[in-house]
């Protein structure tokens, strides 16, 4: 088994070069940091992380947040699954364990996150699930723990957060139901506590605004980002005063659980009515007719997230990190041309 001075003489460096290399690397030139680290590949060196973290006061140990919801399976939700896939991924690769903590949200509350941090175990905190303008995160700002954001953001917080630009995808997709003239398109939101619900219904807003179409409130449903919201959303739909041509659902499980309703009411999709949903999880597939929705990279926003987040941990970015990746509408059979 290679060791550091294999590396060394491989490098044609000192072993001291090689122990900074791995332990502190801004202070080593670009040009021998790439030296060293293709010895070590070569050699299939890996340094004893534990010994170096012990030395350094670090656990090695990234912490992963995640709300906490009874009788749901979250590692089931698409949404879940994907970010963790990135995220865990991306951390092993960087030699770090990852710790998951369940945390009952409160909502209308200040959230208490600082008992995950107290104890020593993990060198930072990557959050998902967290409440738009929770004071609790601005708590952990004040005490200096490192963390970040993932799906929410707190504006001019200075807090690391990565996201996606929901507002145009929202107007994107509430776009592509205008021009195939629907003038009447409600909208299944998901709870306002979410920073990510916000900016959905601000894209869809700003669609209208720019069609000339007048926003309504009453067309404004919100759910919980559940199927069986959805599907309880049939009622309220097709109980409006002015019967949409078209729903805009900010996720798939809430359009699914719709579409499941709208057809036990005898309504045709897209013929009757045609929808649109958000995330491009599997489901979107697996209903008939397929889901136009919008494609989110949830696995891609969870490995960026954790390797911003690791340059942070290792000290390689002073500054906090603002990540926002762009989503894409994908067309399919759930939506149509409005008939005159």
């Amino acid at each position: 088994m290679a060791n550091r001075n294999d590396v060394a003489k491989k490098a044609g460096v000192s072993g001291a070069t090689v122990s900074r290399v791995f332990n502190n690397p801004d202070s080593v030139a670009a040009e021998t940091r790439q030296k060293v680290l293709k010895a070590a590949e070569e050699l299939n060196y890996h340094p004893n992380i534990i010994a170096s973290n012990f030395v350094k006061r670090r656990s090695g140990n990234i912490g992963v947040i995640m709300p906490h919801f009874p009788r749901v399976h979250i590692f089931s939700v698409y949404y879940f699954s994907e970010l963790l896939s990135g995220i865990g991924e991306t951390i092993q690769k960087q030699g770090y364990n990852l710790m998951l903590f369940f945390h009952q949200m409160q909502i209308g509350k200040d959230n208490d996150y600082l008992p995950y941090f107290r104890a020593g175990n993990v060198d930072g905190c990557i959050l998902l699930g967290t409440l738009n303008n929770d004071r609790g995160l601005l708590r952990l700002q004040d005490k200096g723990y490192k963390f970040c954001l993932i799906n929410n953001y707190i504006k001019n917080s200075g807090i690391s957060f990565a996201d996606v630009d929901n507002v145009s995808g929202s107007c994107e997709a509430v776009r592509h139901l205008i021009n195939l003239g629907h003038q009447h398109i409600a909208f299944l939101n998901g709870p306002s506590f979410y920073t990510n619900s916000m900016d959905r219904l601000e894209g869809y807003k700003k669609a209208l605004e720019e069609a000339d179409i007048p926003f309504k409130k009453q067309n404004v449903i919100e759910g919980n980002y559940g199927r069986k919201s959805g599907y309880e959303a049939t009622e309220i739909i097709l109980g409006l005063k002015e019967k949409p041509t078209a729903v805009f659902a900010a996720n798939d499980r809430m359009a699914a659980g719709l579409m499941q309703g709208l057809k036990q009411k005898g309504v045709k999709i897209p013929e009757d009515i045609s929808i649109a949903g958000y995330d491009d999880s599997d489901t979107a597939v697996l209903v008939e007719p397929r889901l136009t929705t919008v494609r989110i990279p949830f696995f891609e926003l969870g490995k960026q997230c954790a390797q911003e987040f690791i340059s942070i941990l290792r000290e390689e970015r002073k500054t906090a990190f603002n990540l926002f990746l762009t989503p894409e509408l994908v067309v399919r059979e759930s939506t149509q041309r409005q008939k005159k």
